[in-house]
């Protein structure tokens, strides 16, 4: 759930700057989702998490070209006094490179981010028992992105290849001997490689067929899957 304003300035050219800004539910991670679920780390703060977005657009030979930069802070409250600042900032692009081809993505770095899917959904690790107080915690750091490019081989064909990554950092997963998550146990890395096509036998109908690679690093342990997903979508 989230409340956004946004104001479009129309420059020369066709070029045009979107700022934009929100308040967000504070959603920092962990396993307590569903119709009744616990108050999150985030929600407990008594704030909402904040963002905000300025990016600039344009067209080349009438397809867009785009950049951006955005940001976002949560404040948490993790109990027993355990309080965090989580923040991130991001950059994200789209770029025509050639006549049927074009590139997407976006790059982020921030701290205790798990909430909005950042650090492997990882926000925090302890030291021990997350009940005892007598233990230590403290925010994971992490970095990571995704970029796609797509392949418009006819106006009703397309093909994308993406890949992803998202890494935590190595000196908060090792900071503690024996380090402590809300998973079953602490990830390391993900990485993640997609391919599929798209094709829309009419305006109104599309098909497609998604091959993905998933790569999830743990501490002492490492685990990949392979997906194959057949689509059928209908527009209205």
């Amino acid at each position: 759930p989230q409340v956004r304003i946004e104001h479009t300035f129309d420059l020369s050219g066709g070029q045009n700057v979107i700022v934009q800004a929100g308040i967000l539910d504070n959603l920092t991670g962990g396993l307590s989702y569903g119709s009744n679920r616990a108050p999150q780390s985030g929600e407990i703060s008594g704030q909402p998490a904040y963002a905000t977005r300025v990016g600039w657009s344009n067209n080349v030979n009438d397809r867009p070209i785009s950049f951006g930069a955005s940001g976002y802070y949560s404040r948490q409250n993790w109990g027993f006094d355990w309080n965090l600042a989580g923040w991130a900032t991001a950059a994200d692009w789209r770029i025509p490179i050639a006549s049927k081809l074009d590139l997407t993505g976006e790059f982020y770095r921030g701290r205790a981010v798990g909430g909005i899917g950042g650090g492997i959904g990882q926000s925090v690790l302890y030291s021990g028992n997350p009940q005892d107080p007598a233990n230590d915690f403290r925010g994971v750091n992490s970095a990571g992105g995704w970029s796609q490019i797509k392949f418009s081989a006819t106006p009703r064909l397309e093909f994308n290849g993406a890949f992803g990554v998202d890494d935590p950092y190595s000196a908060d997963i090792h900071a503690f001997a024996s380090p402590v998550g809300y998973y079953p146990a602490v990830l390391t890395a993900n990485r993640s490689a997609m391919m599929n096509f798209i094709y829309r036998p009419r305006s109104d109908l599309l098909l497609s067929a998604e091959y993905r690679r998933l790569r999830t690093s743990q501490i002492s342990a490492l685990n990949t899957a392979d997906q194959i997903n057949l689509i059928m979508g209908v527009l209205f």
